[in-house]
């Protein structure tokens, strides 16, 4: 397994804008003011979730929460049995919500486990995007409950479930900095988005300017200004993106652990998966 990511080496949107590794919206006028201390708690990252040494992490969880394909399997293999054990007594979850368990065998102290929406079926009924919301405000306020002062989302339903990575980082985007806004987030300290694929992380640095737009330099900042060195420093500790599906060494009994690792899992929409996850969100 990777060596574990601590919080501290994850770049904040901050030093993203002072890198110029997220340039400001062309011409567009941002939905929100910049706010300087919401952009140091905001992180966007490509990296394997299951490394990040962090409060929370946002599993991409199906109605069951017994596993998956794509991010959900590589959480419940990394994190071991016993995390489906406890899913086990879950009940499962309502699409749009989501439940918290520990996180055992991850460097995560807790696994937030939230269904999102099957795009196409949902936009049919127009409830696509409340739901896909709810999915990050439900774990935003279990994050909050639960005392946790970072969390981590997966891009939530951008997989099998086939929501278009530019509308879910919208989604997502809207309903972090109005919980922000709402003032219910002061207890959080970082807020990271992790990304697996490049077309979700594409998709987040082209629409965070609109929601977490940069900071102007005359304006002032809480917080300490840094050095050219302190910037260049901080640079070098960007972590390196993942360059396969997610594994773990010791997966779980199969009796335990139902997913499928299927390295297409992150790209290809899988009918038969679909089928499935479509009978569990009417049963649920």
């Amino acid at each position: 397994m990777a060596d574990p990511v601590p919080v501290s080496e994850l770049p904040t949107l901050s030093l993203l804008y002072k890198l110029n590794r997220i340039n400001p919206a062309d011409g567009s006028e941002p939905a929100y003011t910049p706010n300087a201390i919401f952009n140091d708690k905001i992180s966007v990252i490509k990296q394997d979730i299951t490394t990040l040494s962090i409060d929370s992490i946002v599993n991409a969880a199906n109605n069951t929460l017994l596993g998956g394909g794509g991010v959900d399997g590589a959480i419940h293999r990394a994190a071991g049995p016993d995390l489906y054990d406890e899913c086990e007594t879950l009940n499962g979850c309502e699409t749009g919500s989501a439940k918290i368990t520990d996180g055992y065998e991850l460097p995560a102290k807790k696994v937030i486990h939230a269904v999102g929406p099957i795009y196409w079926s949902t936009k049919r009924e127009g409830k696509h995007t409340s739901l896909l919301s709810g999915c990050y405000r439900k774990s935003l306020e279990l994050a909050v409950e639960n005392g946790l002062k970072s969390i981590a989302f997966s891009a939530l339903s951008t997989g099998v479930y086939g929501y278009p990575s530019g509308e879910a980082s919208e989604v997502a985007l809207n309903t972090v900095r109005t919980f922000f806004e709402e003032g219910k987030a002061d207890g959080l300290e970082r807020v990271v988005f992790c990304n697996f694929l490049q077309k979700d992380e594409d998709a987040y640095f082209k629409n965070l300017p609109k929601y977490f737009p940069p900071v102007s330099n005359a304006e002032p900042s809480e917080q300490p200004t840094e050095t050219s060195t302190d910037v260049k420093d901080l640079a070098t500790k960007l972590p390196d993106p993942p360059a396969a599906d997610p594994k773990h060494p010791d997966e779980p009994d199969t009796k335990k652990q139902k997913t499928d690792s299927s390295d297409d899992d992150f790209v290809v929409v899988d009918k038969e998966e679909v089928k499935e996850a479509e009978a569990a969100s009417k049963s649920a």
